[in-house]
């Protein structure tokens, strides 16, 4: 590096700093096999403008890669004037007409109005037609599932309201929440994935320049943040009841708190996404959703802190709950044995669920933006339209599988026995009824007397 000195002192080529560097510490990336230096084409320039100070000194520019040979390589930022045009594209060019390249864009890729190379809506970029194929079927599938699992627990709950008091009442208020959500999916598979994510002729970067992704975001991102609010509303509710010996009728005159506290949670940070402009369309699943730069403090953040409260709370709650057992008679221990135990298993599994969801949602984020800049570069420089896709819609499915679940408290043998009241009531007596001692089976009953004529 001290040899070409004079070079850089004298400040010939603006672009002979970045040759140097990257012809002695390549740009090496796990994404990318191999190093990856400067174009053939700037080394030329420099040889050229820095002829005097280059006359004792050998510089191979044939060591750099060319670009017509479609090899990975670096140009400083404002070296694309200087440089002469790509030579044109070969007669049997793999992609259709309307694939070719938009302004420097990769093919199936398009100039978004925030200046981004973004996918073009109705092609493939990213992902292949078959990945968006399964993950369509995959989220129609769980959608109406939680669908119907959210509306029977609902039903349910308006059959017999009195059944599902405090401390239970805040799982048909989750259940509610995810059904919302399930039918904002469901809606989302009638009308198709352009219609929410697409913003002119790309996805959406920000989603506020679609009010239909806007409307979808704002519907499955509230509501989701309140089910969970409403999961940790019912851990604190049994652990008032457990360990604060609560009663039913304290916990209702409380519930305008835990109201308040559960839909101006999620309120409070639906409307930091939405004047943030964090919401993004994603081209799998044709949805819109918090961006990948933003997943860790929008969605890590409030579905963690939820989770985790919940989890303490239920922890909390154990030590009363086997106390109150031990103060009850046998029976009296067993049914609030077999509550606890229902409603551990239901809880269970949805934090389960959620947890997962929250986990794919970062490892799909932190997978997309480690690779975004260098597979789009590698996909321009190649000519290749689908790059190597990472992530999925793991995290979409979990979500709508934790609607499934909400539901999940009202599969009981009590609920067969309600629906089947509901539907198949006693019948009843007869509304005119003679007295017992005149019916003609009682004992006591005596024949009137016949009295003739005379």
């Amino acid at each position: 590096m001290a040899s070409f000195q004079r070079m850089l002192s004298s400040g010939c080529s603006i672009h002979a700093r970045f040759l140097l560097c990257s012809a002695f510490a390549p740009l090496c990336s796990e994404e990318v096999s191999g190093a990856v230096s400067a174009c053939r084409t700037v080394c030329e320039t420099v040889v050229e403008e820095c002829q005097e100070q280059l006359s004792r000194l050998a510089l191979d520019c044939t060591a750099f890669p060319l670009r017509p040979d479609r090899r990975l390589c670096m140009r400083p930022p404002n070296a694309s004037d200087a440089e002469p045009d790509p030579p044109p594209q070969p007669e049997h060019w793999p992609f259709r007409d309307h694939e070719t390249r938009d302004r420097g864009c990769p093919p199936a890729h398009a100039r978004a109005p925030t200046g981004e190379c973004r996918p073009a809506c109705g092609l493939h970029a990213a992902y292949t037609q078959e990945e968006k194929r399964t993950a369509e079927t995959w989220m129609s599938a769980l959608a109406w599932l939680a669908l119907l699992s959210t509306s029977f627990a609902l039903l349910t709950f308006c059959a017999e309201p009195a059944r599902y008091r405090y401390p239970e009442r805040p799982a048909v208020w989750a259940a509610a929440c995810h059904a919302l959500v399930a039918l904002a999916y469901a809606v989302r598979g009638w009308i198709g994935a352009g219609a929410v994510s697409c913003a002119g002729g790309t996805l959406a970067t920000d989603g506020l320049a679609a009010p239909t992704c806007v409307a979808f975001f704002s519907t499955t991102y509230y509501f989701t943040l309140a089910a969970d609010a409403w999961f940790a509303s019912a851990c604190a509710a049994w652990y008032l009841t457990a360990a604060s010996e609560w009663s039913t009728e304290a916990l209702e005159r409380a519930a305008a708190y835990l109201h308040a506290g559960a839909w101006g949670w999620a309120g409070a940070w639906t409307a930091a996404a939405l004047a943030l402009r964090r919401v993004a369309a994603d081209e799998l699943t044709g949805t819109c959703g918090i961006a990948d730069a933003a997943a860790a403090a929008l969605v890590a953040v409030p579905r963690g802190a939820l989770l985790l409260t919940a989890i303490a709370l239920a922890v909390g709650a154990c030590p009363g709950i086997m106390r109150v057992r031990r103060a009850l008679d046998s029976r009296g221990a067993r049914r609030v044995g077999r509550l606890a135990a229902r409603a551990a298993a239901a809880g269970a599994l949805y934090l389960t669920l959620a947890g997962l969801a929250t986990g794919a949602r970062l490892w799909e984020a932190r997978s997309r933006e480690s690779r975004s800049s260098l597979v789009l570069v590698a996909a321009l420089e190649a000519g290749t339209a689908h790059t190597e896709s990472s992530g999925g819609a793991v995290s979409t499915c979990l979500c709508l599988a934790c609607g499934v679940a909400a539901g999940a408290w009202a599969w009981t043998r009590k609920s067969t026995a309600v629906w089947r009241r509901a539907l198949c009531p006693p019948r009843k007596a007869p509304c005119v009824a003679a007295p017992p001692l005149l019916r003609p089976h009682h004992p006591y009953y005596k024949r009137p007397l016949h009295v003739s004529r005379v």
